[in-house]
């Protein structure tokens, strides 16, 4: 599995204060996958209280994440 990070994933990571090795835990390892539109996946999984949710498309055996963030706790 080949995994690659775009330059705006690279930004808002750093921008987000989000570990890379979380991103990558999560794209190897989700605990849910859900289809999103232009064949993308968002890949998930909960790290204490919050759930991390990665954007990636593929293509062969490439994994491009587009982005990532923390979904809202919901009351």
């Amino acid at each position: 599995m080949n995994i690659e990070f775009s330059d705006h994933a690279k930004k808002q990571l750093k921008d987000r204060m989000i570990p890379v090795n979380k991103v990558v835990g999560t794209v190897k390892n989700p605990a849910g996958k859900i289809k999103s539109f232009k064949n993308r996946m968002l890949r998930q999984k909960p790290f204490g209280s919050k759930i991390l949710e990665v954007v990636t498309i593929t293509e062969g055996s490439k994994i491009t994440i587009i982005t990532a963030y923390y979904l809202k706790e919901e009351k």
